[in-house]
Order: C-alpha cells, then structure tokens, then sequence
C-alpha cells in the first residue's frame, strides 16, 4: 500500500479524557477550577538538549494537585501536551490518586519518521507532542538494559523503568522507582508465557488506606493476556492484541466511580489496560489505552508506569521474533 505524508504525521489523536470517561477531566483539562498549582521542584537541567521548546502561560489547576509545565501550543483542542511527574515523590496523596494521572487516558508508541541514523522511539497522544522516550534493540543493550522508559522526551532524561531480560525473554525483571517514603526499590519479577500459560504476569503496590498518616500500599497481582476482545478492536489497531485483567475484585479507594465500568475478562476479572499493534502507518507502531479502574488512577502511578512498561515489553518482544 502506498502511504502519503498525511497517513503519516496527519493522524487523528486519540480520544480526550472527557470521549474515554464521559465525564469532565480534571487534570487534564486545568484551568476550570480557579486554584493556583503549588510550586514544585524545578526539572534539573539537560545539557544535552539543544532545542528550545516553546511554552505556553501557567493556568490554574486542581487545588494539591502537581504544576504541569507548559508545553509546546497547539491550535487543535484535542491535543494536549502532557509533562511527566520527576519522581514518584510528586504525585499526590492517596486520597487524591484519582485526580493525577502520570500518563494520558490513551496514547501511542512512535518512530522518528525520518530515516538515518539511530532509530528512536517514543510515546505521546500525538506524533508532534513526544512525551516519555523509549529505548529499545541495541541500544538499550549498550545501556546495560533491554528496554529503558525515559522520564522525558529524549533519552537523555533519566529512566522512569528499566527493563532486563536475557536473549529467550524467559526471565525479565522491571526496576522502578522507590515509593514514597522508601530509599529503594527491588527489581518486578514478570512472568513470561509457557507452553502451560501464554500470560505476562506481575505483582505490584497500588495505594491503600491505613491507620498510619503515611501513604499505604499493598500488593496486587495482574495478567496480561491475549484477546480479541471489542476493547483492542476500539483502538483502532489491530483487532488481535493484549488486555491487562487486575485478578482482585476489591474495590480501591478512589475507584468507586467507574467500578465495573472496565470491560470484565472471561473469567469476570476487570480489564484495566489493552495494547496493540497499530495499523496503516510508518511511524506509529503500537497503541495503549487505560480503562475502567485503570482510568480512575485509584490504582496509583507506580502500577500505571509498570502497566505502560510490561505493555512495550509485549511489543517489544513480538518485535524480535518478527
């Protein structure tokens, strides 16, 4: 099929947060509610970045809530750039998890669309709006990892997630960064697919109230599994991709709004995240979508950030067996 530059750059963003809820944004649309960001620490500098972004005004968002730095402008109303939290200390308190989010509602992985040199990759709800670099193939390997989720546009930002695995893909653990509170962080196991089970599976902390004033957590265990469900066929991908089914039916906090609102798996469990593979273009490779409690954000950023990264993981590994 013959492609055309408007097949490549002048793509469709995916839907607004109001389009995938139904309801009004609150962090993704600031400004409607009079209160003024509390001053954060400002990003250390990157020498190694050389191009000037341009920005747009400070806008009043939700009171406690984490300032957003201005982005580069954009004269369409269903773009919005999205600045990613330094670290896991920025984002909010438990009882206000559903109202910061580290990711948007649904976005995509991409390729820098012109040829030669080193290829890059990263994610954003639109090709123009680069939000998180991704390293991947070779020079991940360089960096002494197999993938690398870079807390910026470039990778020259530090990496949000690391990724290791070795050549078969059998055994793969994910770094994060430590929780609140914490000085560090073990590395995720994940378990692979098998002959018995054809499953990425992984254990977690999502917050959780308790006595103590000190942010709580506990641990949940997810799947990612093989579908075709009508979730993947809504991302406007390939109709055959991956849905993440959270194996606790519990209700979190902060989650009672959209309960149940995720599509349930075939054993009953929510489905809170799906990816796929996208379609009819050069540049964008793979689309992810959170849903149901996944949406919410009452599932917290540290799931959040291992739900994107166990998702590029899956393309990445169907990448090196293609």
């Amino acid at each position: 099929m013959i492609m055309n530059d408007r097949d490549i750059l002048d793509e469709e963003p995916p839907p607004s947060y109001e389009e995938a809820t139904g309801r009004p944004s609150i962090t993704h649309r600031p400004g409607q509610n009079g209160a003024t960001p509390p001053t954060l620490p400002p990003r250390p500098a990157n020498n190694k970045i050389n191009t000037t972004v341009p920005t747009v005004p400070t806008v009043p968002t939700v009171p406690n809530g984490p300032g957003t730095p201005g982005g580069p402008a954009s004269s369409s109303p269903t773009v919005t750039p999205h600045t990613p939290a330094q670290t896991f200390q920025q984002i909010l308190p438990v009882a206000q998890q559903t109202t910061a989010r580290q990711f948007p509602p649904a976005f995509n992985l991409y390729r820098d669309a012109f040829p030669g040199g080193p290829r890059s990759y990263f994610l954003g709800e639109h090709q123009v709006y680069p939000l998180y670099s991704v390293t991947a193939g070779w020079a991940a390997t360089a960096a002494g990892s197999s993938l690398v989720l870079h807390n910026g546009p470039s990778d020259d930002h530090a990496p949000l997630a690391t990724v290791a695995y070795d050549l078969t893909g059998r055994h793969m653990r994910v770094s994060l960064p430590p929780l609140p509170g914490r000085n560090r962080s073990e590395p995720v196991e994940v378990q692979t697919p098998t002959f018995v089970s054809l499953k990425f599976a992984f254990t977690v902390e999502i917050p959780w109230p308790a006595p103590a004033p000190a942010p709580a957590y506990r641990s949940e265990s997810f799947e990612w599994r093989r579908s075709n469900s009508l979730a993947i066929g809504g991302l406007g991908g390939r109709s055959q991709g991956w849905k993440l089914v959270r194996l606790s039916n519990e209700l979190p906090p902060g989650g009672f709004a959209v309960s149940g609102s995720g599509p349930p798996a075939g054993d009953g469990h929510e489905v809170v995240a799906v990816c796929t593979d996208a379609v009819m273009s050069m540049t964008k490779l793979f689309k992810f979508s959170f849903l149901g409690t996944g949406l919410s954000g009452a599932l917290g950023e540290r799931w959040a950030v291992m739900a994107v990264t166990t998702g590029l993981v899956i393309w990445d590994q169907e990448r090196r067996r293609d």
